[in-house]
């Protein structure tokens, strides 16, 4: 009694919403996934209101429940806050996700240099905005909430003004202490005139460099800035002292100070300036998005802009303009651009009836269309932000960099007093000990280490927009190349995903009596096969509302549907497996040819077959030739029949297929050749029913045609559709990967190198002594030149 009185004490509810449930069953499997779970007490999952409610002890670790729920096929309905912190380095960057991952609640953690942005994911029911933004507060850091990518873009330019406008005041006031030293030019070479010119650039342009170096001091860490803040600070308070008690002093080194503050804000404006040039393939996309539409209201043409425009919504859409919504064309037709969403060059034909999206252009022709998406839920918008948040992530590449970075400040430092204690003690004057000291200090560049991965990654993922692939876990992109076996969806992927029914065969009841009931039943299903049969369906009969509607996971349909009598009968539609889990007969069936066999039972009774092909995409077989020409071996995973898998396998020349799988059982054929064999395992599909799979392997494929489970589930998605962008994706992921080991090779060993020549190592052997103004320059120029590398990879063809 003792024991459980504790337990109770010490457990507590949490709420977490889960997205992509769509029947009981849905949140039955989650239920009894959560269950399992050591420490949870009691699970409970509600399907209307798509939340779990968990009992657990306080040992159970909410990040366990969330990859539980992940596991069984779902996503957590988690929030995104988007913050721009305009003074972001690495060490703030490695503080921010330190402090903030630990929060119960927090799902991840993004932090992204090159745009100064942060991308933090929570579970709302469990922490909220205003907490984690008074935790940031209290770690002394300024950030600012923007409410989409445009804002940021916005912010960033004033912020890149501001460090132009820094940079130029900068200049003004220390090229004249640089020649008044240098040159001894008269009244410039005064030291009180120096004082006077060197404080603004020391105490305003530099202040950056302070607070910030303040601000990792207050946590007990040291960065960059506290580099570049000690090395200057000491140039400029030993050259102050000196004045003040020896005014004829020859050795003052203000314009040290000057000159390095100068030169570091001219290497972090060319940085800027090299990094906008990376996220240029997300700018192309923003402009992409237009401002104003056409809406009809009232019976009148009214302009608007596009944040103005709400669902349901009518919109006109003349020749050459922009569609400004995701919507349905209502009347109309017309040729459609839609190459920036799948990277396709011909134009599509479309009529009343199908979908468009907004950014897309229209060629030739007048539509009206009906919006169905707006703002931030259109297509665009919603690539936009996939983008963006992948390129906050970090493949395990950098980890080491992480690791060295996080010792690299604290080395240096100790390195630069020895330095200087160690000239002192040869006997040599107090300026030039100094002098290597601060050289030390400043030529040290944990910047460019910091800029090797995030430059690479967004260069990559603008790469991968502009061909049509979506990067939503950019950690995975480091192990894509190395895929040993993709396994893949036969519909949809493989085949253009668009079956026909080519022949029906029905038993005892009349054949429009059939078709009644089936189409009827069918009318609501997304799966491609049921399209094809209401299709079919439609032309002979005439439909009604099914009176209950229900999908089957990866199994087909169950509906319940009035006849012509008025007479409710149970449909049930699906593959001879489902048919057969339900105890009703299979009838012999009659058709020869290979075809995807779809059963159709009335009261338990299978009243017609439908015989089911679907063509296959025309890169496949080409693009099943390069993967296995790339050492990948392929795999079929269909829940199709055995014959119709065996057919297409054939075909493609494709040695391994696996029919008749229902989602958990391709869940557990990926597991078992991730775990057992020991294979990195790529999965490519596009149902709700492949969602499991996707998920279990190590790189999820989704088709950009599928539906959002599967998209959200995996990885990469791709928005062209079929096989085609995924030698592509592979070949990205190795170019990419080897700048980024490129990178981060030339980052330590410009340390390696020019710690030592900083401390005076040329000098004791008749070399001479580094000046802190050169170091300052070199520090600057090793990060542009990272960033140079990572652009490189705009011209590489993949």
């Amino acid at each position: 009694m003792l024991h459980k009185a504790k337990i109770k004490h010490m457990a507590k509810t949490v709420e977490i919403p889960i997205k992509g449930m769509t029947c009981a069953a849905c949140a039955q499997a989650v239920s009894r996934a959560l269950s399992r779970v050591e420490g949870v007490i009691n699970a409970e999952v509600n399907l209307l209101t798509e939340k779990a409610k968990i009992e657990v002890t306080d040992k159970v670790d909410i990040h366990r429940l969330i990859s539980i729920v992940r596991a069984t096929g779902y996503d957590i309905g988690q929030t995104n806050l988007y913050l721009q912190i305009t003074e972001l380095d690495q060490d703030t960057a490695r503080l921010i996700e330190e402090k903030l991952s630990k929060i119960e609640g927090m799902v991840d953690v993004r932090t992204d240099l090159v745009s100064k942005n942060v991308v933090l994911s929570y579970i709302p029911t469990i922490i909220d905005e205003g907490k984690i933004l008074s935790i940031i507060k209290t770690l002394g850091i300024k950030a600012k909430k923007y409410a989409d990518t445009v804002s940021a873009f916005e912010e960033k330019k004033k912020e890149f003004e501001k460090l132009k406008r820094d940079l130029f005041i900068s200049f003004i006031f220390a090229l004249p202490v640089f020649l008044g030293s240098m040159f001894h030019i008269p009244f410039l070479s005064d030291g009180f005139v120096q004082l006077l010119l060197t404080t603004p650039v020391q105490f305003i342009t530099g202040w950056r460099f302070h607070r910030l170096a303040f601000t990792a001091l207050r946590h007990g860490t040291a960065n960059m800035n506290s580099l570049v803040s000690l090395g200057t600070n000491s140039a400029y308070f030993y050259s102050l002292v000196v004045l003040l008690l020896s005014p004829s002093m020859p050795h003052l080194y203000f314009e040290t100070s000057a000159v390095i503050i100068t030169l570091i804000l001219f290497g972090r404006t060319l940085e800027e300036r090299a990094k906008t040039r990376t996220s240029e393939a997300m700018q192309k996309l923003i402009q992409m998005q237009p401002k104003t539409a056409l809406v009809l209201r009232d019976g009148k043409e009214i302009e608007i802009s596009v944040n103005e425009v709400i669902i349901g919504d009518l919109v006109l859409v003349k020749q050459s303009e922009k569609i400004p919504v995701d919507g349905v064309i209502i009347e109309g037709s017309c040729s459609i651009d839609e190459s920036m969403i799948t990277g396709e060059p011909i134009p599509i034909d479309k009529t009343a009836g199908d979908r468009v999206t907004g950014g897309t252009i229209v060629l030739s022709g007048v539509i009206k269309i009906e919006a169905k998406a707006v703002g931030k839920d259109s297509l665009l918008s919603q690539i936009i932000k996939l983008i963006q948040e992948a390129q906050t992530g970090k493949p395990p590449v950098q980890r080491l960099a992480d690791k060295i970075s996080a010792i690299f400040v604290p080395t240096v430092l100790s390195i630069a007093v020895l330095t200087f204690a160690l000239w002192i003690i040869a006997g040599r004057e107090l300026s030039m000990a100094l002098s290597n000291a601060i050289a030390v200090l400043i030529i040290a560049c944990p910047c460019a280490l910091g800029l090797a991965t995030p430059t690479a990654i967004m260069v990559a993922t603008g790469q991968a927009a502009s061909m049509g692939i979506l990067l939503r876990n950019v950690e995975k992109l480091e192990e894509v190349n190395k895929i040993q076996i993709l396994f893949t969806d036969k519909t949809g992927t493989l085949t253009q995903g668009k079956p026909e029914v080519k022949e029906v065969q029905y038993f005892d009841m009349p054949k429009e009596e059939v078709l009644k009931l089936i189409g009827s039943a069918e009318k609501y299903s997304e799966h491609p096969l049921a399209r094809a049969i209401l299709r079919h369906c439609v032309r002979e009969a005439v439909l009604d509302e099914p009176l209950e509607f229900e999908v089957i996971a990866g199994g087909g349909v169950s509906a319940k549907v009035k006849d012509s009598q008025g007479i409710e009968r149970n449909i049930l539609i699906g593959s001879g497996k489902l048919i057969k889990k339900k105890k009703i007969p299979l009838p012999e069936i009659a058709y020869s040819d290979t075809a995807t066999t779809v059963y159709a039972s009335v009261d338990g009774k299978v009243e017609a077959v439908f015989y089911i092909t679907d063509p296959i995409r025309e890169e496949t077989p080409e693009t099943i030739k390069e993967l296995k020409k790339m050492g990948i071996e392929i795999a079929i995973l269909t829940g199709d029949n055995p014959l119709t898998a065996r057919a297409i396998a054939e075909k493609l020349g494709i040695d391994h297929y696996f029919a008749g799988v229902l989602p958990d059982e391709k869940a557990k054929i990926v597991r078992k050749y991730r775990i057992e064999e020991r294979k990195i395992v790529g999965m490519i599909g596009d149902g709700i029913n492949d969602a499991p799979a996707l998920a279990e392997a190590n790189i999820g494929i989704a088709m950009g045609t599928g539906t959002d489970i599967a998209i959200h589930t995996a990885d990469v998605t791709l928005m062209r559709g079929g096989l085609k962008g995924v030698p592509s994706l592979i070949k990205l992921s190795k170019v990419t990967v080897k700048t980024i080991k490129e990178n981060l090779f030339w980052a330590f060993i410009y340390n390696v190198i020019g710690i030592p020549i900083a401390g005076g190592l040329l000098y004791l052997f008749g070399g001479p002594l580094l000046n802190p103004m050169l170091a300052s320059l070199a520090m600057s120029l090793s990060s542009v030149s990272v960033v140079s590398n990572s652009l490189r990879l705009k011209k590489r063809k993949v």
